[in-house]
């Protein structure tokens, strides 16, 4: 059962096309201005958010209504009435999605269905006169309570001109009208008797006696009096809700109850902050922020943390801030980049005092200034916790990518775990300027640094380190020769190949572990080449001069290093050993056959 609102006008104005007039199709979809009416329903849902939260003088919600005046008109360029069908989670224009909000308590589209209105209809000129009459129309529906008027009655009394609502009663809806039976009473006669009255001979209706002693009897059973109030006159089911109608209700409950309002009143606090020409305002509210800060911070609301972070950035990359403000947030921000509070940070994530997802911290961290590099640098060199060292360890990436000079900063640092810290970043994030300076720490800084030059140096290979790694190889710290001789190979620096084959042939190399040997053959085989095979030829088939071989470790390192080299001559030499008596020797030289050229397994 459908009708038509009426509105000032409409019979005068918006008059139909004359009977037997056809209809035309519809626009193709492709053509169709789709983006602009679906901007229009965002634009929609900001001005009505902007017309709940402000007063109407405030010019921040004139901000919103003068977007949405333009959206119309310029959706009025090529239409001149939007014909929107309303479903109860979308809009619809000419068979096409154009809005679709699943939440009900935040939907535009349920708030119309919910109240029955099924075609909603702007026209062009509806920015002009109508539209904060509209939106406030919307806006009283969506927050009525109790008896409140709907939206249809809200509608109703603003008598627009320029829209047009289609609404059905819902009561009626989907509802099959009754036709008139044999079950229906059509005799007044059996309607009295139904009734439990008698109709005299006279004419006179009196009461049935029967029927008043059953209803005595009933009184008496249920010891009630004449006047009183009975539980059993009431059928509860007129009173119930629908299923449907107590699942929306539970959700409009849960919804308000989840609703985090610290971020409404954020948002509402950076609107007021974000206004130009309001310098008072801007330092009063700068100081607010600056203590709201630590305060958040301290009870682990890293969620809040993170959006006034995102917002203040956002503000101060507007250049619209007062300068006294901003020297405040400055400030504020320097505290919390400071060593004690990321410091005091990692402790309560340790101790499990301050619980957050990995989203919510890598959000406040990477919004902290490079001068939290060093306290955060510090923290992943010394904690126990894997996950926490992967979340801090994330968050140095994304602060290090916005600031690579705070890195080379961090190189100079006096103290162990920041530089130790800082050569891995460099590795990390592939920073090829800071080589030189990797060379000189490498040289002379304490032993944890070295060894993270030579990891540094594996990640990103520069033979701007050869030299240094050249001098490391013959260091007494075990871990930093292998690393050393990891990072030459890597580095691809032919000319440092005589320094290993000297290595290679000393008496103290062969007092070395395996792992050792392995690194230092692997290395010689990828900077020497083919100008390495006969070195190598000769420690796996040659003979001492006493006849003796070499010992089987070093006949196996051989032959892994003709197998990197992998060229013909290479495989040649190995093919001799094929049949050596020795098992290790054996197994090194079939999986040094199997590489093909290029270093690849077959």
């Amino acid at each position: 059962m459908k009708f038509e609102a009426p509105s000032a006008g409409m019979l005068d104005d918006l008059e139909g096309p004359p009977p037997g007039t056809d209809l035309p199709d519809w626009e193709d979809s492709k053509v169709l201005p789709l983006v602009e009416v679906r901007e229009l329903f965002l634009v929609l849902g900001k001005a009505l958010r902007a017309y709940q939260l402000y007063d109407r003088k405030n010019p921040v919600y004139h901000r919103f209504l003068d977007a949405l005046v333009r959206a119309f008109e310029f959706v009025w360029t090529t239409e001149e009435a939007l014909h929107l069908v309303v479903e109860e989670n979308r809009i619809t224009w000419k068979g096409e999605e154009v809005y679709r909000n699943d939440q009900r308590s935040d939907s535009l589209a349920f708030l119309l269905y919910r109240d029955g209105v099924r075609e909603f209809t702007p026209m062009a000129g509806i920015e002009d006169a109508e539209l904060e009459r509209l939106l406030d129309a919307l806006h009283r529906a969506k927050h009525a309570r109790g008896h409140a008027d709907d939206l249809v009655t809200l509608l109703w009394d603003q008598q627009f001109r320029y829209l047009r609502y289609e609404v059905v009663d819902l009561a009626a809806e989907n509802v099959d009208v009754p036709e008139a039976g044999s079950g229906v009473l059509e005799n007044p006669l059996d309607i009295l008797r139904s009734e439990n009255f008698s109709l005299l001979d006279t004419g006179e209706i009196v009461e049935d006696p029967a029927a008043d002693a059953e209803s005595d009897a009933d009184d008496s059973e249920g010891g009630a009096t004449d006047g009183s109030v009975r539980l059993e006159d009431f059928n509860p089911t007129l009173h119930a809700l629908e299923p449907e109608d107590r699942k929306y209700i539970a959700g409009l409950i849960e919804d308000e109850l989840e609703r985090d309002l610290r971020i409404d009143v954020l948002r509402a606090l950076f609107d007021r902050f974000e206004e130009g020409g309001r310098p008072e305002r801007q330092r009063e509210i700068s100081g607010i922020l600056g203590q709201l800060l630590p305060n958040l911070l301290s009870r682990g609301w890293m969620r809040e943390v993170g959006f006034m972070l995102a917002e203040l950035e956002e503000v101060r990359r507007s250049g619209s801030i007062d300068p006294v403000a901003e020297a405040q947030i400055s400030e504020a921000l320097s505290t919390l980049a400071s060593p004690e509070s990321v410091a005091e940070l990692v402790r309560a994530m340790e101790d499990g005092s301050l619980t957050t997802s990995s989203e919510e911290l890598s959000i406040f961290l990477r919004h902290l200034r490079s001068s939290a590099l060093a306290p955060l640098l510090s923290a992943v060199e010394t904690t126990q916790h894997p996950q926490i060292r992967r979340r801090l360890q994330d968050a140095i990436r994304e602060i290090a990518r916005s600031s690579p000079e705070g890195v080379f900063e961090l190189l100079r640092s006096s103290d162990v775990l920041v530089v130790s810290g800082a050569v891995r970043l460099v590795g990390t994030l592939g920073l090829p300027q800071a080589m030189q300076t990797l060379a000189t720490l490498l040289a002379t800084a304490p032993l944890p640094v070295r060894r993270a030059v030579v990891e540094s140096a594996i990640e990103l290979p520069s033979p701007a380190l050869a030299e240094a790694l050249g001098k490391s190889l013959y260091h007494e710290d075990r871990d930093l020769r292998i690393g050393a001789a990891r990072a030459l190979g890597a580095s691809g620096h032919a000319p440092s190949a005589p320094v290993l084959e000297e290595i290679l042939a000393s008496r103290e190399f062969r007092e070395t572990d395996v792992a050792e040997k392995v690194a230092f053959f692997d290395a010689y085989g990828r900077l020497a080449g083919e100008g390495g095979v006969p070195v190598l030829d000769r420690m796996l088939n040659g003979r001492r001069l006493l006849g003796f071989r070499e010992p089987p470790d070093i006949r196996a390192g051989a032959a892994r290093a003709l197998g990197v080299v992998a060229t013909e001559a290479a495989r040649q030499a190995l093919r001799k050993a094929e049949g050596d008596n020795d098992p290790v020797v054996r197994s090194s030289v079939s999986r040094a056959l199997q590489v093909r050229d290029g270093g690849e397994e077959r």
